[in-house]
């Protein structure tokens, strides 16, 4: 490693949230540099070389050498757009080979990372989440996840009123338009329409009464809790994403320390420097795990409540040289 913090930041030129914390190591003179993932490998060309002796520098391209960072930010992928005329199985070829090679020139470094490739991958995965939670003394929704449309019929009758979520992603691209996923409640006439489940497996979980909604943002060991009052408004009350209300009333809050231990053992287990979580309070002052996003979102708790959550951002990265 080298004496001075040096950040390495791979994300996407549309993402707001980077520039806010490339901002800040800027106006901190901390050296840094922002890899936009859709500009490979169609835009820039790529080269790297791994080291053989220590003096070497890092590579990147064969002309622009770079430090050996003493962080890393893995904050975003984006795939680059299909040229015109490109046959769509030789761009996906391209995009996965791409991939392969960017972050596989990268998985080795022995920097600070937030968070390793490795551990955002796994972390993804909701089940496996919700399997962690359990471990760690969390309660979470009853939940079943399936494909299976008599089971689908058994836990409805069984949990009572039910919603269902992506067991990953929320995104989904159909005849070139993108789609947001957001979980939704499951009524009665949808049990008639249940041979498209068989397509595709999703998690079914009780739905649980709510006081709050609460997004839990953790980095390194801090934490910034926000409760959004969900209940106020029809349309956030399955998915709080769901309202277009910029109205929607957050309010900071202070965790009970032995959800927050448990919350900081999740991140511990999984690896993770950051992560977005979401729970539910219910209105009897329990706290329910829903789920963990490992680079999920925050800009709009530090406008709303001033968290300033990019500055610990921020602060975390610089601390790589130490």
């Amino acid at each position: 490693m080298t004496s001075d913090p040096y950040v390495l930041v791979l994300s996407t030129i549309a993402d707001v949230a980077t520039d806010e914390v490339i901002r800040r190591l800027a106006a901190h003179n901390t050296l840094h540099r922002r890899i936009n993932t859709e500009d490979f490998p169609f835009s820039r060309t790529f080269a790297y070389r791994p080291k053989t002796k220590p003096e070497e520098y890092w590579m990147l391209t064969e002309h622009d050498p770079l430090p050996i960072p003493t962080a890393v930010w893995y904050r975003r992928v984006r795939s680059a757009p299909k040229p015109d005329g490109m046959d769509e199985g030789v761009y996906a070829f391209c995009l996965r080979e791409n991939r392969a090679a960017l972050l596989g020139s990268i998985m080795g470094l022995t920097a600070r990372w937030m968070s390793h490739p490795a551990a955002v991958w796994q972390a993804e995965y909701k089940p496996f989440q919700l399997s962690l939670a359990t471990k760690l003394g969390l309660a979470i929704p009853a939940t079943v996840v399936t494909n299976d449309p008599l089971i689908i019929r058994k836990s409805f009758a069984e949990f009572e009123r039910m919603v269902v979520k992506p067991t990953r992603s929320g995104h989904l691209t159909q005849s070139g338009q993108h789609f947001a996923i957001y979980t939704s409640q499951v009524l009665e006439q949808h049990l008639d329409e249940l041979d498209s489940a068989k397509l595709c497996p999703a998690v079914y979980q009780a739905l649980v009464p709510k006081r709050f909604d609460l997004r839990v943002t953790i980095v390194g060991h801090r934490v910034f809790a926000a409760a959004i009052d969900s209940q106020s408004d029809p349309m956030a009350m399955i998915d709080w994403r769901q309202t277009g209300n910029a109205r929607l009333t957050h309010h900071p809050v202070t965790l009970p320390e032995a959800v927050t231990s448990k919350l900081l053992s999740m991140m511990e287990s999984l690896h993770l420097a950051f992560g977005a979580i979401d729970m539910i309070e219910k209105p009897d002052g329990t706290y329910v795990f829903l789920e963990i996003n490992p680079n999920g979102q925050w800009l709009w708790l530090d406008d709303m409540l001033a968290f300033g959550i990019s500055d610990a951002i921020a602060a975390w990265l610089t601390k790589g040289a130490e």
